[in-house]
């Protein structure tokens, strides 16, 4: 959001690569400027939330999923027709097989996670909302197959034009505001409040996933009101965001574990609670669930075929944790 204002008001004009790493660190140690744009978010996702699954999560998916469509595909167009854009295609499609090893595999399977929000209670979320007609095998494939397509747009966003303009790119948050600023303003003027209004659709449309999940489970768990479960999962949400965004400033120097704060809950969340979730439900599903309720809810009661059930119980059993605890494994660094 900060960088949408920064880019509606041109303020990327005429600012030089070292310009942008400090604008960056500046911005992010502030303790200020951060926490508004984060009650603002967190109010936008709670108003949605709020309203519920069909006038609130539904209504906004409508819109804001053909919006960013477009917003990429528009991207996707400015970023090919720029000059040597054939270099950064080059780059992200033509493989280098020497470099593809088990290493690249697990940090492929780990971003699966994140992409796919697996293990995370999102996709169950969601799921208990579905009626009897629809098929939950041909569902779990276009998520994945679409989610592929949007990522492979991005890079067709990315890396041309990084390419174009002569600057390698690099990973995380050096990627989204310092590199891709960089990029956009040597490419073409007037595109850098596309890329970060997408950058901000697409984040809130994840923390409204969410903040569902546990909105969901306080008001059926403890028959809070959804108002009330809301509120309480908003305002958790930002204290908790407020104490990780004055980690990264006036609060550096408090650490646990060697981490501050908002390192801190990045490690915790991604490298151990996000596989160990996704690892739990494999072991629950495959081994403790009885295969009659399985095959119910893959056939709605029958009615469906599931003429890959025994595979799919097969690979939830054998293969599935296996590749979890590996992806566990390599994430917390021992091989």
């Amino acid at each position: 959001l900060e960088y949408i204002l920064e880019a509606g008001v041109n303020g990327f004009a005429d600012k030089k690569p070292e310009d942008f790493v400090v604008a960056f660190q500046s911005f992010s140690k502030d303790p200020v400027r951060p926490l508004i744009w984060l009650v603002i978010f967190l109010l936008a996702t709670h108003f949605v939330i709020v309203k519920g699954v069909k006038d609130g999560i539904e209504k906004s998916s409508k819109v804001l999923m053909p919006v960013l469509f477009v917003l990429i595909v528009v991207l996707v167009g400015c970023s090919l027709s720029l000059p040597n854009a054939e270099k950064g295609l080059e780059f992200l499609l033509k493989p280098d097989f020497s470099k593809v090893n088990g290493d690249v595999f697990l940090g492929a399977m780990g971003q699966a996670f994140f992409s796919l929000s697996l293990g995370m209670g999102c996709l169950s979320t969601y799921a208990s909302y579905f009626g009897k007609e629809t098929k939950l095998g041909n569902t779990a494939l276009s998520v994945g197959v679409i989610d592929t397509f949007v990522a492979v747009l991005a890079g067709l966003i990315i890396f041309p034009a990084a390419f174009s303009v002569g600057i390698q790119p690099d990973a995380g948050p050096s990627l989204i505001f310092i590199t891709l600023p960089n990029v956009f303003q040597q490419a073409f003027s007037g595109v850098p409040i596309l890329a970060y209004i997408l950058l901000a659709l697409a984040a809130l449309t994840s923390t409204i996933s969410l903040h569902e999940v546990v909105t969901a489970f306080l008001h059926e768990e403890f028959n809070l009101t959804r108002g009330r479960a809301a509120r309480l999962v908003t305002f958790g949400c930002i204290i908790i965001g407020v104490i990780s965004s004055l980690s990264l400033g006036v609060m550096q120097k408090y650490t646990l574990f060697d981490k501050g704060f908002f390192d801190l809950l990045d490690f915790v969340t991604a490298k151990i609670m996000l596989p160990l979730g996704g690892l739990l439900v494999c072991i629950f599903v495959g081994w403790y669930l009885k295969r009659s309720v399985s095959y119910e809810e893959l056939t709605n009661g029958g009615k469906l075929k599931a003429g890959l059930f025994n595979l799919y119980i097969f690979l939830l059993r054998y293969v599935a944790p296996v590749a979890i605890i590996l992806i566990f494994i390599n994430e917390l660094g021992l091989i």
